[in-house]
């Protein structure tokens, strides 16, 4: 059977109708057991249908559990695969093989077996449902049982299937009740049970034994348990005789001794429910419970169940006390019994056990226990063990000494005389007051109870007693506690001693002690002292003698003794009670406190005492009842420090008194206080005096200062915020973040000092970076913010100005927004249009930048194409002079910034006056096209300094983004953008009037009015009817004033008007103009880009124009290329344009046009460089687009044809001229051109390229792009040359050499230390040719013969060049800090390991593509140089990077490696020559899975074969080669031949198929001119050796051992053949013989 995932259990709606009533068998020593008993009878299965499920059935009676539990899955699978549905289920005999095994199944010891028996139980319910119903009373024990157990796995599958049928609470009870006899019969045979009939002791350990007996066992009471439960009273008598014989058996009662918890707990449960439901049965086994229930149950280990069993015991002791006295029949009295028992405490219980056992010491007979004193002690030191104990719970403590208290109180009363009452508290009350004050080893056994609410108790158990005698003890014990303490006060270690620090801190911590618990018990006396029965006070009066005695002590010693003073204050904190009526001891208290400094002066000031007696006074205010004490006391103090203001005790002691509420208003009523704490916070905030902060906090949190005083002094802070180098005074920063936070006002209320600390503020949150308290005093402020009007002007100031202390936009932006919302009224609304830029100031601004003469390479990113031509100014040099913030940003571009950011955050920009919004839009949109084409060409001095860094290039991108965004929602806006009025009507208007102009401002507008229409196009569509507002422009006209708006108009509308019959008219009305123009004239340029702008409109070869105007045009243009040096860049880049598209409409046409385009173009490719290349590239760029338009002519007439091909090669190297241009810089547009540029010379052939020498160079270029066309040239080139070489190497017999020039560019080799990891992401171009070059390097060895690679790789190996790429490729990738690149996670193939495509790799991040360069790299040179690399690996100094290049290498590299070169053997022994007449072909087996090739060469029906075997490390790890069966020679020329060929394999870059040839070429050698024995006619003799002894005279050869048994058989040293003497051949060896 298949092992299938179990299928969800789902609810059965069917509940069983009824059962019929079942016996189960008795145990039997010579019968069968019960069900539950390892020696029942196994089912019948000879019923059974299925083999499968025979054999599952079976296998559940094998002991394994894991057999089983296989069994159990297959059988409920089985089960599944049978729904009632389908012939009404699982078949009888499975079925009632399953009630036989199921009991026992269901309490076997494995988890898995027993949660399986229940789910396969419900999934047998719901197959067979009415016949499985019949059978439920014979298991309705075991699935019950199931629920109850311990395991909840096993607990939930037995619930969840009796729950799907048992939906209700009902019906559950219904379902007991009707199978309660079954049940009960279940119960009383597993109770009968033992280990011994559970389990086999012979293959069962002990632990699983009892483990099973335990769960039988917990079963069988947890059965009846909820029987009784469940049932009512009237219910359960319908068995009474069947519940008699349970509870008769022993184990019912002695289950409370077992070892196992959950029984112990499970018969306390059933001995509770049956008092309550059987109290007849109970009191029929009183004597028995007595015996087991109270005598043994107290003796046992009660852990986990003591309190079920304290409970149930209490609850029988009350309802029959007779248990403890004359039921009880044993030996040891159950006094002993019960001492022991509360020895061990509550054995991991929780508190509540403590609870119980008080009731129970209440219920059980006074007889039981001790009546007299030594009785007594005993018993309470049995409980205090428990309590005590170190297994005890620290949260059972207060239940358990309240519990050992109240029993101590009985024994009290109970005592026989006085004295014995008085020992009883000493002994055991006492001790755990006098612990707490004063804790030492000897009284350690009472530290538990060292807790305020067990302590109060204890004070009241003997303060309130009855007896006079005891309240004597204790009046008498706490004075000798006080006395105790203030000898230990005195003796307390001086200063000069080591200790005197620890010494004095015990004290404190005795003080704080003392006068918490005094504190507690002043606190019970005042509750209660208006009640019947007070708690007396005994402590008070000692507690004002001790105070006594400090003070006293504490002038004596000068004050050293700080910890005498922490315990005055320590009473004033924690007993404040006893100073609030006013007394005789009081009194003298506060007099003390008032001199404290008149008397003592400096002496308390500079002791550590200090700062407790100050808090004491602080104290006093607050107890209501003593105010004027505290007044007196407080401006006493005060008076005597300020006597005293330098002393640096002073600080302290000031900033303690002012500490409070009440001492603030006293502040401010003394003058000279005041002047004393402004100087203080002064100090602290420009000085940093660290130790005033404090003091500073207090000052401002409690109002001690005047408003006046305050005021004055947070402006001289505002002031001071930054010092002369604009860094900020962090002491004052933190002041004014103080001041902010607890007395905000201060700072708002005074204009003057609110702008200073905003503007300030603002400024420091972006020059610096930004403390804690700088933020938070900002967000403080910007929160405490009023009034708009100081806002408007800082926001306005803001972004009308710039230099390096300017706010930044978002900071501006912020302020704006914020004014913007607390704006309320109509009249602030309307001063938010100052919020906005000024317009004036944004246009003056733009003119500056708009004086330069455009770029012209800017024509081929821009729909304005060769507009950019037209605008011609008397400026060269750019704008340098403009004002900057510290970003580089000039106004106009904080202006965009700011507007764009403050209408993208909800601004009302619509409420703003039409005019305002035309000019803001506006010049947005010129803003926007100047720094996009700053981004275009990384131009500075722009709208930018300068964009090389990452935060001006994302900003001004983001400007960029955010404007186009802005321009589209305007657009989606303007549906009615034609005709008006609205923003976009007025706009478009506005634009075209600026447009006219022909300088750069007329330029940028045509620009902004492009990008504006095309948005509104892309929204609204252009319906035919746009014609009119076309012609109602009037801008279609061939004039200067015409042109700009004319050029954006069409780059705007584009295919849109392609059906237009005013645009179709206007294109042949310049057709026919240029048919007429003049070289050199503006008038001819500008008709050149207004035609060439119309023409973009239309598909190539499909202009509205007649053939003829066509034909005119195109030679007029031609004619100008006679004399190409004539023409500008303008006009040669604007000529190419108009013949891209003119001359495919007359391709038909015969003429010198083409000839002349094309000599052109290559005559603009090679001129000399004159010109910038910014004004080169426009030309470039056409000329590039014109050629290729012509290559791809369809039907191209003769003409052409014949140029293309005639010229063909002279393009090539004029291609190649081009990308020898020096570049300056990486720009878009030279982007552009280059990459036209590459896909030309990609296509070169490479018969064109006559000298590789001068294209080396190019790999090293700065452009990747010029990089990448170096590549693929040499990629394509290099193996193609290595035919060549290695023919010429082999006829002029001379070295190969690498060429020199690539050789150079491995010299200046990159390492990881000099690239920051930022700039080494960004895969620079240096790090790019470096590893580019030896990817040529290895595209040189890919064609190259065997010779030529190897002086290739000694080339490598004697200038060391593979040692530093390898240790860059291992740091990059990570083995040197042994966190080798994964490949896997990187997801690298292992097709991107053995090739490199560079084209691919340019699409990948820069990172990725270095990581793939990289790997390759260290394929090809596992390839190509193995000794080279090993060799560098053997001299790599780090172990760390050698084991993580060898584990990374043979992971991932080495299988590819090693199947490689088994595909190349297999290849090679394909492709083996047939051998000569006289040899044979070498047999070669190759092994993949064993890594290992196999030849063998034939001799004389024997095959000399040898083993190459290929390390899993390699190529680290050389091949080896062993010999398998040797033939033809000695052992010591085979093992030559071995060496030879594994020396050829080694030293031939890894070739096997080197070492192959050498091994068949020995072999063959060896062979040369054998021939076969003359007497056994055979090559190959017995011993493997061929004919070595020749005759002198026939000269035939013979071997040597059959010529010697020739010479025995024939007795006669003669030739077999001429019978001539031949030589004495030695004498006989077994050798020779060849046996």
């Amino acid at each position: 059977m298949s092992r299938k995932p179990l299928k969800s259990r789902a609810a059965s709606s069917k509940t069983p109708a009824g059962f019929g009533a079942s016996s189960f068998g008795a145990f039997s020593t010579t019968s069968r057991g019960t069900d539950l008993s390892y020696l029942a009878e196994p089912p019948d299965l000879s019923s059974v249908s299925d083999a499968n499920v025979v054999v599952s059935l079976k296998n559940l009676q094998k002991k394994d559990a894991t057999t089983k539990a296989k069994a159990l899955e297959e059988l409920v699978t089985y089960v599944q695969a049978h729904p009632y549905e389908q012939n009404g289920g699982t078949e009888e005999a499975v079925l009632e093989a399953w009630v036989q095994l199921y009991p026992r199944i269901s309490i076997d010891n494995s988890r898995r077996v027993r949660e399986l028996s229940h789910i396969l139980q419900f999934e047998l319910m719901k197959s067979a449902r009415k016949r499985m119903e019949r059978h439920v009373p014979k298991i309705v024990g075991s699935w019950l049982s199931g629920t109850f157990d311990r395991d909840k796995a096993v607990s939930r599958a037995a619930s969840e299937g009796l729950s799907s049928f048992l939906t209700t609470p009902e019906k559950v009870t219904q379902f007991w009740k009707r199978c309660q006899p079954q049940i009960l019969e279940y119960a009383s045979d597993a109770i009968r049970e033992t280990t011994d009939t559970l389990s086999d002791e012979r293959s069962t350990n002990a632990d699983d034994a009892e483990a099973k007996y335990h769960r039988v066992l917990g079963s069988s009471l947890a059965l009846v348990l909820n029987l009784m439960e469940k049932l009512e009273i009237s219910d359960l008598m319908k068995c009474q005789d069947t519940y008699d014989q349970f509870f008769e058996q022993d184990k019912v009662w002695t289950s409370m001794t077992s070892n196992d918890v959950a029984v112990r707990r499970l018969s306390s449960q059933l001995l509770s429910i049956c008092l309550a439901k059987r109290p007849d049965r109970v009191e029929a086994d009183l004597a028995r419970l007595s015996k087991t229930f109270v005598g043994d149950g107290l003796k046992n280990n009660q852990t986990g169940s003591a309190t079920e069993y304290i409970d149930v015991l209490t609850q029988l002791t009350v309802k029959h006390p007779t248990i403890w006295t004359s039921e009880y029949r044993g030996k040891k009295s159950l006094t002993s019994r019960l001492k022991f028992f509360l020895e061990k405490g509550s054995q991991g219980s929780t508190s509540k056990f403590w609870a119980i056992l008080n009731n129970l010491l209440e219920a059980i007979p006074s007889e039981i226990l001790p009546e007299n004193l030594d009785g007594a002690q005993g018993f309470l030191k049995s409980m205090r063990l428990g309590v005590t104990n170190r297994e005890e719970p620290r949260l059972n403590a207060v239940d358990g000494w309240s519990t050992y208290l109240n029993t101590t109180r009985r024994f009290i009363t109970s005592a026989q005389s006085g004295d014995d009452r008085v020992k009883l508290v000493q002994e055991n009350i006492f001790p755990l007051i006098a612990h707490y004050l004063y804790p030492n080893p000897e009284t350690s056994a009472w530290a538990s109870g060292s807790q305020l609410s067990i302590l109060i108790k204890a004070y009241t158990s003997t303060a309130t007693s009855p007896f006079k005698e005891v309240i004597e003890a204790t009046t008498a014990e706490w004075n000798r506690w006080k006395e105790n303490f203030a000898n230990r006060i005195r003796n307390s270690l001086p200063e000069a001693s080591r200790e005197h620090e620890k010494s004095q801190k015990s004290i404190a911590d005795e003080g704080n002690r003392w006068f918490a618990l005094t504190g507690l018990i002043s606190e019970a006396h005042e509750k209660t002292i208006s009640t019947g029965r007070p708690i007396p006070n005994l402590p008070a009066e000692y507690s004002f003698e001790l105070l006594k005695d400090i003070f006293k002590l504490l002038e004596t010693r000068n004050w050293k003794p700080f910890g005498a003073a922490a315990t005055v204050e320590s009473a004033f904190r924690k007993s404040p009670r006893l100073f609030r009526q006013s007394s005789e001891s009081s009194s003298e208290v506060f007099s003390d406190l008032e001199n404290l400094l008149s008397e003592n002066e400096i002496e308390l000031l500079q002791s550590p005492s200090a700062a407790y007696m100050f808090s004491s006074i602080n104290l006093l205010s607050q107890i209501p009842e003593q105010k004027q004490e505290y007044e007196r006391i407080w401006k006493a103090n005060i008076t005597a420090l300020l006597k005293h203001a330098e002393h640096p005790g002073t600080l302290p002691a000031l900033t303690t008194l002012i500490s409070t509420e009440y001492a603030s208003i006293l502040a401010q009523q003394t003058e000279a206080l005041e002047g004393e704490l402004i100087k203080r916070c002064l100090e602290c905030a420009i000085g940093d005096l660290s130790p005033g902060w404090a003091l500073f906090d207090a000052v401002f949190t409690l109002s001690t200062l005047s408003v006046a005083a305050t005021k004055q002094l947070a402006k001289e802070l505002a002031a001071r915020i930054m010092n002369p180098l604009g860094q900020p005074n962090l002491g004052v920063v933190k002041g004014l973040r103080l001041i902010a936070e607890r007395r905000p006002e201060i700072l708002v209320q005074d204009e003057e000092t609110h702008m200073n600390l905003m503007t300030n503020l603002l400024s420091l949150s972006e020059r610096v970076s930004v403390t804690s308290d700088i933020a938070t005093l900002k967000q403080l402020m910007d929160n405490s913010s009023t009034n708009s009007h100081r806002t408007l002007g800082l926001v306005q100031q803001g972004i009308s100005s710039a230099d390096p202390g300017s706010l930044a936009v978002d900071t501006l932006v912020q302020q704006a927004l914020r004014a913007r919302t607390s704006a309320t009224d109509v009249t602030q609304i309307e001063h938010l249009e100052h919020l906005m830029p000024d317009t004036i100031v944004w246009k003056k601004e733009l003119e500056c930048f708009l004086q330069e003469t455009p770029n012209p390479s800017l024509s081929l990113t821009s729909n304005l194409g060769g507009a950019y031509f037209l605008p011609i100014t008397s400026s060269t040099t750019p704008y340098t002079s403009a004002p900057r913030d510290r970003e580089g940003c000039s106004i106009p571009g904080r202006m965009a910034i700011y507007t764009i950011k403050l209408l993208t955050s909800g601004f009302e920009f619509h409420s703003l006056p039409a005019v305002k919004q035309v000019d803001i839009v506006m010049y947005l949109g010129l803003t926007m096209e100047l720094v996009e084409d700053q981004m275009t060409i990384m131009d500075e001095n722009k709208i930018w300094g300068s964009l090389s860094s990452k935060t001006a290039l994302s900003a001004a991108g983001e400007l960029v983004s955010s404007g186009r965004s802005f321009i589209n929602d305007l657009a989606v806006d303007s549906e009615h953008w034609r005709d008006g009025p609205g923003l976009a009507y007025d706009l478009v208007r506005a634009l075209i009037e600026q447009a006219r102009s022909v300088t750069p401002m007329g330029l940028y507008c045509a620009r902004a009015l492009g990008g504006l229409v095309e948005s509104l196009v892309d929204v609204h569509g252009f319906p035919s009817s746009g014609e009119q507002w076309l012609t109602s422009l009037d801008v279609l006209k061939n004039s200067p004033s015409t042109t700009l708006p004319a050029v954006a108009i069409l780059g705007a509308l584009g295919e849109s008007i392609s059906a237009s019959r005013v645009v179709s008219n206007f294109c042949n009305r310049l057709v026919s103009d240029v048919a007429g123009a003049k070289l050199g004239q503006e008038e001819s340029l500008n008709t050149l880009v207004l035609l060439n702008s119309c023409m973009q409109i239309y598909d190539v070869g499909e202009l509205p124009v007649a053939n003829n105007r066509l034909v005119f045009a195109v030679r007029q243009i031609t004619s100008w290329l006679e004399t190409p040096e004539d023409l500008d860049y303008r006009f040669a880049a604007e000529a190419c344009r108009s013949l891209q598209r003119l001359l495919p409409c007359i391709k038909d046409v015969y003429g010198p046009y083409w000839d002349r385009a094309i000599e052109f173009c290559t005559y603009l490719w090679t001129k000399p460089i004159i010109q910038s290349l910014e004004c080169r590239l426009p030309e470039i760029h056409s000329s590039l687009r014109l050629i290729t338009t012509l290559q791809s002519l369809e039907e191209p007439n003769d003409d052409l044809i014949d140029i293309l091909q005639s010229t063909e090669e002279k393009r090539s190297a004029a291609l190649l001229e081009l990308l020898k241009l020096h570049r300056v810089k990486e720009t878009q547009p030279l982007e552009i051109v280059d990459s036209i540029i590459c896909r030309q010379v990609e296509k070169l052939p490479l018969d064109h390229i006559k000298d590789l020498s001068e294209i080396y160079g190019l790999v090293a270029s700065d452009s990747r792009t010029i990089q990448t066309a170096a590549f693929i040239l040499l990629h394509k080139a290099l193996p193609a040359a290595q035919e060549q070489l290695s023919f010429d190497v082999l006829l002029e017999k001379k070295d190969a050499q690498l060429p020199d020039e690539l050789l150079s560019l491995l010299l200046d080799a990159p390492t990881l230390e000099a690239y920051p990891d930022d700039v080494l992401a960004r895969f620079p171009t240096s790090i790019r040719s470096y590893l580019l070059s030896w990817h040529l390097i290895f595209d040189a060895f890919k064609g190259a013969s065997f010779k030529v690679r190897s002086d290739y790789a000694e080339n490598l190996k004697t200038a060391n060049y593979i040692g530093p790429l390898m240790d860059f490729t291992f740091d990059v990738l990570g083995h040197s800090a042994a966190h080798p690149f994964s490949l896997e996670r990187a997801n690298f193939t292992d097709n991107q390991i053995r090739e490199y495509d560079v084209k691919l790799a340019q699409h990948e991040n820069e990172e990725r593509d270095m990581q793939w360069l990289l790997i390759n790299l260290f394929y090809l040179v596992l390839k190509y140089v193995p000794g080279t690399f090993k060799t560098w690996y053997i001299d790599c100094r780090s172990k760390q990077t050698k084991i993580a290049v060898a584990g990374w290498m043979a992971k991932y590299f080495s299988p590819i490696i090693i199947s490689e070169a088994l595909d190349d053997v297999d290849e090679w022994n394909k492709n083996q020559e047939p051998p000569a007449e006289d040899e044979k072909e070498l047999v070669v087996r190759v092994s993949r899975n064993a890594g290992e090739v196999v030849a063998g060469y034939e001799i004389d029906e024997l095959q000399a074969s040898i083993s190459i075997r290929i390390p899993q490390k390699y190529p680290l790890e050389g091949v080896s080669v062993t010999g398998i069966n040797r033939v033809a020679v000695n052992e010591k020329k085979w093992q030559s031949w071995i060496m030879t060929t594994q020396g050829v394999i080694t030293f031939s870059s890894g070739s096997i198929i080197d070492g192959l040839t050498t091994f068949r070429r020995n072999i063959v050698g060896a062979m040369k001119g054998q021939t076969e024995c003359a007497i056994c006619y055979s090559i190959i003799s017995t011993d493997r050796r061929m004919p070595d002894k020749r005759c002198q005279t026939c000269k035939n050869l013979f071997h040597r051992t059959c010529l010697y048994k020739w010479f025995q058989s024939s007795n006669q040293n003669t030739c077999p053949l001429c019978r001539n003497p031949i030589d004495y051949l030695g004498t006989d060896t077994k050798a020779r013989r060849g046996a």
